[in-house]
């Protein structure tokens, strides 16, 4: 639900009722410019989305009236306001949450009374961007919204000619754009979307919820797993097609929630841990599947152990550094509305602003990444025409390798940033401690203050699966498969607090105790690998049973609870 402020009135007059308006943090205010003609169901990713938050609709447009960084709306150019770099343009279209109105209130307020006293003397039909710019102005987080390539139009002086160009896309031809993922990888974007489309449309028609076509997107990837593991020529092929359509699936889920607006945070978790398990199982299966062709189990499935570790660390790295990067560098300065400069200072132009906008670079940097789609292409081709194992080296040097690209990066990038706490509360979400670390006294407890925090979860979950995966390779190669169940369960638990920290809570403190903490469960291990064979056999052996039942059954099930959620 929402409430629609009219905007053909007279500046002084709107801004005086979206006043009023912000006094009562209800419903979300929509606010759309008067002059803007545009099919209504392509700015319902701003008007209908209730998940959206404050945000504006956009279009890319080199040199635009806006600038947008971090997928945030940075910096807002008007008939008094300058900005040195535009990269998008403003539709026209605006969405207040409720959380903002305080803030947002106060700085609808300074530009009211910048045009009273006419300081700021505005242009016809430019309310929405001096909204805008008041907004950001006054470090309120605007998320931009791309809108799909659809006829727009602005002040036009021919009406019946631009509602003609309008009504010639289709509402079928609108949903079907809404449905493509913005910022996708290149396999996932030219080829499997394509495959997708299809089954999106089906699946629409089905009723099918996002959810549902999630839950079979899981099933096809653990049978692809399971195909996998035969290790003959046929299953290799078969699984190989299987995975590739589970990442089709995994496509259509989004592609339905994006077509029909049905957004949930449960959605989002649910999405991405089946990813993960399903990602993790292939690994498993190759393993098992290079076995039945003769390799080594030791050696097999310490590969696939060791692949496990490098995707779960580079994945802790990645979601925290860009999270905490989105913190530092999209934080807005706070600026008078009355002031006529870039907010950001004379010659501002970001790296990444001026090195993305070459297209060709871009797409480069995205495969060099290797995201899901990439993987798993190389699972599948790799799997399907040569060997499992063949599989789990060429992903492991490859996933490796983007991994170094990426830290090389960021500890450039991190060197730049100043020395301030910022993402504190994320990364003290993810720090796993049990009760030993919990009861130490306080000093041994400091907050992960430094810029460097982005990589306190990725160095605890390295030092966590490393010290488990030395010990099963190194005393006990015998049990090696065993103690990849065991890791792939606390990968589980891990990836878990991490999708919960992001979403802006954290386990309850009786799930992380009741799983002992990450420095328990390593001194267990530690301890049962002195001790002997036998006692590292039954300390893996309970842990797989424990964790599975308590970090997998009973911690989905309170997070499910919690959100009071309906999977299907």
């Amino acid at each position: 639900m929402s409430r629609i402020i009219n905007t053909s009135a007279e500046i002084s007059a709107v801004l005086a009722e979206l006043c009023t308006a912000l006094e009562t943090p209800d419903l979300a205010i929509i606010l759309v410019a008067p002059d803007l003609l545009i099919a209504p169901l392509v700015l319902s990713p701003i008007t209908e989305n209730s998940l959206a938050g404050t945000s504006a609709g956009v279009r890319p447009q080199r040199d635009g009236n806006l600038r947008i960084a971090h997928h945030g709306v940075s910096a807002v150019q008007t008939s008094f306001h300058h900005i040195n770099a535009g990269n998008a343009q403003s539709i026209g279209a605006i969405r207040i949450h409720p959380r903002d109105f305080p803030v947002a209130h106060g700085a609808v307020k300074e530009l009211a009374q910048a045009i009273e006293s006419g300081v700021i003397t505005p242009h016809d039909c430019e309310v929405t961007e001096l909204i805008l710019a008041a907004l950001t102005r006054s470090q309120i987080q605007v998320r931009a919204v791309e809108l799909i390539d659809a006829p727009w139009f602005r002040s036009t002086a021919d009406v019946d000619a631009a509602q003609a160009q309008i009504q010639v896309m289709s509402d079928s031809r609108i949903r079907g754009l809404q449905a493509n993922r913005v910022d996708d990888g290149f396999y996932s974007t030219f080829i499997v979307r394509k495959l997708s489309k299809p089954l999106s449309v089906l699946a629409i028609k089905l009723r099918m919820s996002p959810n549902f076509v999630t839950v079979i997107s899981f099933i096809v990837g653990i049978a692809a797993a399971l195909s996998f593991a035969q290790g003959a020529r046929w299953a290799l092929i078969l699984g190989a097609l299987l995975l590739q359509l589970s990442l089709i699936l995994d496509c259509v889920d989004g592609e339905v929630a994006r077509a029909t607006h049905r957004f949930s945070v449960i959605g989002a978790w649910l999405d991405a841990s089946t990813d993960r398990v399903k990602e993790y199982a292939a690994y498993a299966g190759l393993a098992a599947g290079a076995v039945v062709t003769g390799v080594q189990s030791q050696f097999a499935w310490g590969i696939a152990l060791l692949l496990m570790i490098v995707q779960t660390a580079r994945h802790m790295g990645d979601y925290n550094f860009a999270a905490i990067q989105k913190m530092r560098e999209a934080a807005l300065p706070r600026v008078s509305i009355l002031d006529p400069h870039d907010p950001w200072g004379e010659g501002y132009a970001t790296f990444s602003l001026r090195v993305n906008s070459r297209l060709s670079l871009r797409w480069f940097k995205k495969v060099i990444h290797m995201p899901i789609g990439e993987r798993w292409l190389v699972i599948s081709v790799v799997a399907a025409v040569f060997t499992p194992l063949a599989a789990l080296l060429t992903l492991l040097v490859l996933t490796s390798f983007a991994w170094m690209y990426t830290i090389i990066g960021r500890v450039v990038r991190t060197r730049r940033w100043e020395k301030i706490p910022v993402g504190v509360e994320l990364i003290t979400a993810q720090r796993d401690n049990g009760p030993i670390l919990d009861l130490l006294p306080a000093v041994f407890r400091r907050p992960p203050a430094s810029r460097w925090n982005w990589a306190n979860p990725m160095i605890n979950r390295l030092i966590e699966m490393g010290v488990v995966a030395v010990i099963a390779a190194t005393w006990f190669p015998q049990w090696i498969t065993l103690a990849f169940g065991y890791l792939f369960i606390v990968a589980f638990h891990h990836y878990d607090n991490l999708y919960r920290a992001l979403a802006g809570s954290k386990a309850p403190r009786w799930i992380t105790w009741g799983a002992l903490g990450r420095e328990g469960r390593t001194i267990i291990v530690v301890i049962a690998a002195g001790v002997g064979i036998t006692a590292f056999y039954d300390a893996l052996n309970v842990g797989v049973a424990w964790l599975f039942m308590w970090c997998v059954i009973i911690a989905s099930a309170q997070y499910l609870s919690a959100r009071k959620v309906i999977i299907l």
